[in-house]
């Protein structure tokens, strides 16, 4: 059965495709916007399931992967800084804490157009960020493009050794909890 991933995230179609599960991509058309007043996990299996519901209607059949990653510190939601005076507070803000990381996940299974399988699920990773100054931040900047990342970080291009521990599942810091993720499809499937 054909894959489709409703994201344009590099990150979770590299993971995909590193475990072997050949994908096509297709645009969602969905707006994301941050309630605050839901968990982070409520949160990011909304917007999973937006992106999927508005990818879906493009599927004769298949199986539809959509997914919504976010950072939590403290009691308050971090999602993609808004430039780079936001990414520079942000990751200030994380470096030297603990904090979570959380991906909500919804598998549509599509027959002749219509959806007959939904699965809903999450993960939630903690990870600890060494504490980094204004100047090596902006030096990890220029490694790293830290606009499209939940924290203004990237987990799988540690420069700088930003990353001292991750606790859970490490693509799911990444943006998609592959392990759980190949269980849920062989269901499916």
């Amino acid at each position: 059965m054909k894959i489709y991933l409703a994201s344009v995230s590099p990150r979770r179609k590299s993971l995909l495709r590193k475990a072997g599960i050949k994908i096509q991509v297709i645009e969602p058309d969905y707006e994301e916007k941050n309630n605050a007043r839901l968990s982070p996990l409520a949160l990011t299996k909304k917007h999973a399931l937006g992106k999927a519901f508005s990818a879906a209607h493009k599927i004769k059949q298949g199986i539809l992967i959509s997914a919504d990653t976010v950072v939590y510190l403290n009691g308050k939601i971090l999602g993609k800084p808004k430039n780079r005076r936001h990414a520079l507070k942000m990751l200030l803000n994380l470096c030297g804490k603990w904090h979570q990381v959380v991906t909500g996940v919804v598998l549509l299974k599509i027959e002749n157009g219509k959806i007959r399988k939904k699965i809903v699920f999450s993960e939630t990773s903690s990870v600890y960020l060494n504490s980094l100054n204004n100047n090596e931040i902006q030096k990890y900047f220029k490694q790293v493009n830290p606009l499209d990342k939940a924290g203004a970080y990237a987990a799988q291009s540690d420069h700088f050794g930003l990353v001292r521990e991750i606790r859970g599942s490490f693509t799911n810091v990444v943006g998609l909890p592959m392990e759980k993720l190949k269980n849920k499809l062989d269901v499916l499937k």
